[in-house]
Parts: structure tokens; sequence; C-alpha cells
């Protein structure tokens, strides 16, 4: 037979559903809720008689709170007429937090639901999808003040200033600590013409028009007759993509390399810039104009990331070439092959067939090459063409 802590388990586990049924008005629907229970009495009459008491003394029956016994008189050949347990229900939503040792944050949930609806309803779909109410459990000591903060960015879209510069009376810090949340509401209730969705949620400056620290990229010139053109006095520089689309640049190849190693270790080449320490950052390549106008290629490490970085560049430059990262450098330089990050195959939109393939082959043994351990003569005989 079921024992009374096995019931507060059973009653831990449907915590959740409750509180979706709570979120979605339909408490009571959902109570009086039956919990599914063994509830056949041990063949010995001692045993099945300490089993029952067990189960009336912690009952709703017998301390006030917590679950309810429904009982039925019967006949057994075993112990006779007796009453007998015959279902176990927990009667309302106070009964359930109880068992569950969930008061307090039963209390602190009904608080931040009822904030979150007064101060913003039109987040209230959010709120009821999946496990969104564990967030807000999670955010309630502080959902007032990312309120605050949400509602400016309302009234203000885009408001072109850094994050600690909003004129709202909470700690802008939040903004640091709790930008993705940030982002999912932003999302639903900005209108799509103040987002840039050419950033991610972890970009959230540039995505909301916030200001920022500019990343800066590492430029070389590879050419010395390119190099007096652009009227540049050294061959080596870190830009801003905006100072950078500022260049006269004109006749010539840009290689892309997403490692700084890799990028220091260009040799000369004739008309040729070299662009370095994008990273996810490559999607900001598109301020700089004159790229859609030039010879561009890509240089990256056989793996995930790699692959994901090349899909995202395309995304603003199309015409994007890639090399030394399809199956046969793979198969080539298998020696060269350590783990790579476990990440399974996500979906990428901008990849040609082979660099799918290969895209997909190494994500399904996690394998990972650094382009900076390819032979140099490799390197070179293939950002030559």
């Amino acid at each position: 037979m079921i024992t009374a802590e096995q019931i507060r388990v059973k009653a831990k586990r449907l915590f959740g559903k409750a509180i979706k049924a709570w979120l979605n008005h339909e408490l009571d629907a959902f109570f009086p809720h039956r919990i599914p229970a063994n509830l056949t009495p041990s063949k010995d009459l001692s045993k099945a008689i300490a089993e029952v008491e067990s189960l009336r003394e912690h009952s709703k029956q017998a301390i006030g709170s917590g679950y309810r016994i429904e009982w039925r008189s019967r006949r057994s050949r075993t112990h006779g007429r007796n009453d007998f347990p015959d279902a176990i229900f927990v009667d309302t939503m106070d009964d359930l937090v109880e068992m569950s040792h969930r008061v307090s944050d039963w209390k602190s949930l009904q608080m931040a639901v009822a904030t979150l609806r007064d101060r913003q309803p039109r987040l209230d779909e959010w709120l009821r999808t999946g496990t969104n109410w564990k967030l807000i459990l999670e955010l309630s000591d502080v959902l007032p003040d990312l309120l605050s903060i949400l509602d400016h960015m309302l009234l203000h879209p885009r408001p072109d200033c850094f994050a600690r510069e909003l004129p709202v009376p909470v700690s802008t810090k939040l903004i640091e600590q709790h930008r993705r949340r940030l982002a999912i509401w932003l999302d639903t209730l900005l209108p799509p013409d103040a987002i840039d969705f050419r950033f991610g949620h972890d970009q959230f400056e540039p995505r909301y028009g916030l200001r920022y620290a500019r990343p800066h990229y590492l430029l070389r010139v590879l050419d010395e007759e390119l190099q007096r053109d652009l009227g540049l006095p050294f061959d080596e520089l870190s830009l801003p993509a905006e100072s950078i689309d500022k260049l006269p640049a004109s006749d010539q190849r840009v290689i892309i390399v997403e490692n700084k190693v890799s990028l220091l270790s260009l040799p000369s080449m004739h008309r040729t810039l070299a662009l370095g320490g994008l990273g996810n950052g490559v999607t900001q390549l598109s301020d700089i104009s004159w790229l859609s106008e030039c010879k561009v290629i890509y240089w990256g490490d056989l793996d995930a990331d790699g692959f994901r970085i090349l899909d995202r560049l395309r995304a603003v430059l199309p015409n994007v070439e890639s090399r030394l990262m399809d199956r046969s450098i793979v198969d080539q330089f298998a020696n060269l092959a350590t783990k790579g990050n476990g990440d399974e195959a996500q979906a990428v939109e901008h990849l040609c067939e082979g660099e799918l393939q290969c895209y997909h082959h190494l994500c399904a043994n996690n394998l990972r090459i650094e382009q900076e351990h390819l032979p140099s003569e490799w390197i070179l005989k293939a950002l030559s063409i």
C-alpha cells in the first residue's frame, strides 16, 4: 500500500501541472485531483492495520491539510469487514503546495504573476506557454525593476544610448544580468521595425538599438601597393566595422579568417586584405558596404562553430566563398582531428551541398580540425586562388 511520503512525492510532481491549470483559469476543473495509488493492504493483518492507520494519521482529515482519503467499507477474507482506503484526492491548491513544500514558491509566484499581468498583460500568452512560469518565479525579486526597464524601452524603442544611461530608477546592471530574458519579452512586444534581426539575443545592444563598445576587427593589408592605395601608414590595425567601411577600398580581394593566429600567419598576397577576430560578429560585416563588391573568401576551423559562422556570414554576404572547408580536407588530415564541442547539427540555410555534408559529418563524429594546424603550403595554395 502507498505511504504518506510516497503521496507527497507524487504531489510534488503534480505541482507544475496545477500551476498550468491555475494560469489558464482551470483550477476548478483540476481539483479535486485524484492521486494514482496502490491501495491494496498487506495480507498480514497487523501490517495492514499499521499501513491504514499511518495513511489516516497523515491525511487531511487528521491534520487539517494535505491529501484526503475516500473510504469504502468492504468485507475481505483476510481482514473481515473494515473501512479501507478506496481513493486518494488532493482537494485544493493550498493542500497541494503544502504537501509539495512549495508554500513560499506559491506565494511568490502569485505576486509575480499578478504584477506581470497588471503591468504587461500582452505577456500573458507567453506566461502560459511551456514552463515560463518557472522563469517568472526565478525573477520574482527583480521583476518590478525589469518591467520598469521594459516599459521605458517600449515607450522609447531603439533609444540610442548606453544601457546604463537609461533614465530608469533601477540598477540598469539588471540589463547585463538578464538581457536574454528581456530580449524574449522585447521580441514579443516591440514592433518588428524596432528590432535588428541581424543580431541574436546575445547581441542585445545592437538588436534593440542601444549603444555599446563596438567590436574591433583586426585588419591586415597583405600587399604593399594596396596599402599605399588605401593611404595607410600601417599594414596591421584594429577598427570597428563602421570605420573600416570608410577606407577607400576598391579592386581588392578579402580573406576572412576565424582565428587570430591564422590571420597573423598569412603571407603576402597580391591586392589582398585579411579580416579576423570576428567569431559570431561576422554579421556586422554588413556595415562594410564595399565588401559586397569584392571577392570575399572565408576560412575557418573545420568544426561545428566554423560552419555556423560561415552560414551567418553568407546570410549577409551571399557570394562569399569558403576555402579548406570540405570533406576532402577532413579526410586528408584526419590525424590532426580532436574532439569537437559535442554539438548536434542545427538548421543552417546558407551552406552549399559540400559544406553541408562536411558540417553534418563533423557534428555526427564530434570532430574538430583547427585551421592553424593545417600545413602552410596547403593554406597558401588554397587562399591564393
